[in-house]
């Protein structure tokens, strides 16, 4: 697992639901609320489990992964009901998703130093 495209693909939804607020596309909610539906998510719930299950950061980052897709999701609904200026103040530094997002790339980090030393 590449933990460092892993921290780019979640930092990348910041750009994609901006792209879906812009332009009002509808942004698959559920999918992108769900912790498991993305190459993170599928390797802390099974490769990365049995591998690092037991080290303090791995919790942590299992944690703040759920809470981004939990965060990113409530920011799909928003664009998805019109709610665009909503939307948009979800994404401002402070918000859920911007905190959610900042754990979910120091908590992989921390993981990465770790549970993968180099």
């Amino acid at each position: 697992m590449d933990l460092d495209k892993a921290v780019g693909a979640h930092a990348d939804w910041k750009v994609k639901l901006r792209v879906a607020i812009a332009n009002h596309q509808t942004i698959d909610a559920e999918k992108l609320s769900s912790d498991c539906q993305c190459e993170l998510g599928l390797w802390l719930k099974g490769e990365g489990r049995g591998a690092h299950g037991s080290s303090p950061s791995f919790g942590a980052c299992v944690e703040a992964h759920s809470s981004f897709h939990r965060a990113a999701g409530a920011v799909a609904r928003a664009i998805n009901s019109g709610d665009y200026a909503g939307a948009e103040r979800q994404l401002d530094a402070g918000s859920p998703f911007a905190e959610a997002s900042s754990a979910v790339a120091v908590a992989v980090r921390r993981l990465k130093r770790e549970a993968l030393p180099v």
